[in-house]
């Protein structure tokens, strides 16, 4: 098998990713405010919808470069505008959606065309010789179609239409993934690029949490809140740089769609985190949540074995990490009512895991 160059990320590259940075911290803020002792329903929809439109453009703009981008100078106008656009929609993310809904979707109006732009003036290809080029350039079209319509309609309506664009986006590749060829795919560039989102997710969660790193030094709460997280980005980082072949052939549709709700995930973390010092929330809701989101994280880092050098995990592994996550899980419900113990039965967990699938890499 040809050896695969890995395409470097560009400087440019991580200059669009800035501006997630903030997006990222407008999501979050989506569901700062917990109500009535938890997190409505309709809310947290809206959070997960939100992550999906800004992770499907994302993906668009990083799955271009990925395949098609030169460093040509239509590729750095593109991102130039993507960038410019993208800054207005993070602007706009927030829970009145009558008052932003047509600055945020004319936003995506202008990225979707952009990105258009890009795969069909920037390829170097004809749509209907590249079955790649053409799946991305249909899907982008649908959701531009959508979105304009959505904008004609106005709110009322429009909105439905709005978020219908966002979600074919998101979809949409799913049911043509045959079409797409894995020979096209610089898949260690594709890792490099998912890992650093989730590097400026965990940033988000490590800015929210500076506020318990006050008092003592040795603060019990503060030393095992920060292991947590240590232990919790440290299963991640084992993964991706050493159990994960980068230089193999795949589409990497696990690896992309597994990182949007590891992101949904990583947010939620965010969110629960905050609620600890709030004395209203009810503790068996702040349980739920922080371990359903632990459940989901864990559960995205183990679709990806798929990609891992030594294949999947034996059955001892999935017993192993999966007793780890039950007593983890247990202890924090016995000691919910103390953030300490909460948090401490979590990272069990983390701790745990990351433990393992470090002798794992080790042995490999």
């Amino acid at each position: 098998m040809k050896t695969i160059i890995a395409k470097k990320v560009s400087m440019l590259e991580l200059f669009y990713d800035l501006i997630f940075v903030y997006a990222i911290s407008k999501i979050t803020a989506m569901i700062h405010h917990p109500v009535a002792g938890g997190l409505p329903m309709v809310p947290y929809l809206e959070f997960i919808i939100v992550i999906i439109i800004v992770m499907q453009i994302w993906l668009y703009q990083a799955l271009y470069i990925n395949r098609f981008g030169r460093s040509r100078t239509i590729d750095t106008i593109g991102l130039l505008i993507s960038m410019f656009a993208m800054t207005y929609l993070a602007n706009n993310i927030n829970t009145d959606w009558s008052i932003t809904f047509r600055p945020f979707n004319e936003a995506v109006l202008l990225i979707v065309a952009s990105l258009l732009g890009q795969y069909l003036f920037g390829s170097g290809q004809h749509p209907l010789r590249n079955p790649d080029l053409c799946a991305f350039m249909i899907a982008l079209t649908l959701e531009f179609i959508a979105v304009f319509a959505g904008l004609m309609v106005g709110y009322n309506y429009g909105i439905n239409l709005c978020v219908l664009g966002g979600l074919i986006g998101f979809i949409m590749p799913l049911a043509v993934y045959h079409q797409f060829l894995p020979e096209q795919v610089n898949f260690p560039h594709l890792v490099e690029r998912l890992s650093l989102i989730i590097i400026i997710t965990f940033g988000e969660t490590l800015v929210n949490v500076t506020r318990y790193f006050t008092g003592p030094l040795w603060n019990p709460f503060s030393i095992i809140l920060f292991l947590f997280l240590a232990t919790l980005f440290g299963t991640y980082v084992i993964q991706s740089d050493f159990l994960i072949n980068h230089h193999q052939r795949s589409r990497g549709f696990v690896l992309m769609y597994s990182h949007v709700f590891m992101i949904i995930a990583l947010l939620s973390l965010t969110a629960g985190l905050d609620y600890l010092p709030i004395s209203s929330v009810s503790r068996l809701f702040l349980w739920s949540f922080l371990s359903l989101s632990l459940i989901v994280y864990d559960g995205c880092l183990l679709a990806n074995q798929v990609y891992h050098h030594s294949g999947k995990l034996s059955k001892s592994s999935y017993l192993w990490l999966g007793t780890i996550l039950i007593l983890g899980i247990i202890i924090a419900f016995v000691l919910r009512d103390n953030n300490l113990g909460l948090i401490s039965g979590l990272t069990v967990v983390s701790a745990g895991q990351c433990g393992y699938l470090l002798k794992k890499a080790i042995v490999h």
